[in-house]
C-alpha cells in the first residue's frame, strides 16, 4: 500500500523559505518588463485627398473683382433719367456754349421747360467724393427734341450710305502663277460683278508655297484681266494701279452704269427721298419754337 507523504514536511518548509521567494521575484521582474515593452500601433494610411475637389469647391465661392475703369457702367447714355425720373433735387445745367451754369433746384428747371419740345437729360452723376474743383451735383442738359431727331437720323443716313458703299465695292484676289481654270472662273465672277454695276478691286499677289511665274507670265495676266473688262459694255479702268508686276499689285475697275449699275444708282435717290418724306413736319404738331427757356 502507498503512503501519501506529507505535505507540511521538513523539505517543504526549507523551499519555501530559501526558494520560493526568489522564484516570485523572477516572475514579478518579467511581468514589469513586459508591461514596459512600447506598443507599436499601425494605423490605416489616410488616402491623399485630391486638390482639385478643393479649387473646385474654391470656385464656387464669390469673389469680388477690382472694377476696371474702361468697363462701361449702368450709368451710361441710356440708363440715365431724364426728366421726373431724376432725383436729385439739385443739378448743374450745361448752357448752349458748353460751360456749367447752377446749382439749380431740379423742379424749378423742369417747369421752365416746353415738354412738347424740350426734355432735361443727366448727362453725369454726382460724384460720391467731388474733387477739388468738380461739381457736387449732377450734370444735365437741356435737350431739344427736334435737333435730336435730326442727329439721329443724319447718323443712320450716313450708316446707310457707308454700308451701301461697301456693298458695291468687290474685291478678287488672283495668284501670278493661277492655273488656267482657276483663271477663267476669276474672270466670270469680274465680268459678273461689272455687269451688275459693281466696282472690282483685283488684287495680284503670289500665293504661299506656289511656283514663281515669269514677267512674261505676269503680263500675260494681266492684259487678260483687263481683256475681260473689256467685254463688259460701259465698264472701265477708273483709278491706276497700284503695286509692281510680280509684287503686289491692284487693279481698279468700275462697272456698267446701264442694266444691274443704272439700279443700283437709283436706289440711292429713292432712299433719300424717303428719309426727306419722314423728316417733314406734320401740319397737325405744333410748330416747335427755336427759342428755348433756360433757368
Amino acid at each position: 500500500m502507498r503512503v501519501t507523504p506529507c505535505l507540511y514536511n521538513s523539505r517543504t518548509a526549507l523551499y519555501r523559505v530559501f526558494i520560493s521567494p526568489f522564484e516570485k521575484a523572477d516572475v514579478l521582474s518579467r511581468r514589469s518588463a513586459a508591461l514596459f515593452i512600447p506598443v507599436v500601433r499601425v494605423l490605416p494610411t489616410v488616402p491623399a485627398v485630391s486638390t482639385s475637389i478643393f479649387s473646385r469647391r474654391a470656385s464656387l465661392v464669390p469673389r469680388f473683382k477690382k472694377r476696371d475703369n474702361n468697363t462701361p457702367t449702368t450709368s451710361s447714355k441710356a440708363t440715365l433719367p431724364t426728366d421726373k425720373d431724376i432725383e436729385d433735387q439739385i443739378v448743374m445745367v450745361v448752357n448752349e456754349e458748353g460751360k456749367l451754369d447752377g446749382p439749380y433746384r431740379t423742379r424749378n428747371v423742369l417747369s421752365s421747360l416746353d415738354p412738347e419740345t424740350e426734355t432735361l437729360r443727366m448727362v453725369s452723376r454726382a460724384p460720391r467724393e467731388p474733387a477739388e474743383g468738380q461739381p457736387q451735383f449732377a450734370i444735365c442738359k437741356i435737350i431739344n427734341k427736334r435737333d435730336e431727331k435730326e442727329k439721329e437720323r443724319a447718323m443712320e443716313k450716313s450708316r446707310k450710305e457707308q454700308s451701301r458703299k461697301a456693298t458695291r465695292i468687290k474685291e478678287l484676289e488672283i495668284n501670278w502663277a493661277i492655273a488656267p481654270n482657276d483663271l477663267q472662273h476669276k474672270l466670270r465672277q469680274m465680268r459678273t460683278f461689272l455687269q451688275k454695276g459693281f466696282k472690282v478691286d483685283v488684287l495680284l499677289a503670289k500665293k504661299k508655297g506656289s511656283r514663281v511665274a515669269n514677267r512674261d507670265e505676269a503680263d500675260a495676266l494681266i492684259q487678260a484681266i483687263r481683256d475681260a473688262k473689256s467685254e463688259v459694255r460701259g465698264a472701265k479702268e477708273w483709278k491706276e494701279p497700284d503695286g509692281k508686276p510680280l509684287k503686289v499689285l491692284k487693279l481698279y475697275f468700275s462697272g456698267s452704269t446701264s442694266s444691274g449699275g443704272a439700279r443700283i444708282e437709283a436706289a440711292e435717290p429713292a432712299e433719300e427721298e424717303a428719309l426727306n418724306a419722314e423728316e417733314a413736319p406734320n401740319a397737325e404738331e405744333p410748330m416747335i419754337s427755336e427759342t428755348s427757356p433756360r433757368p
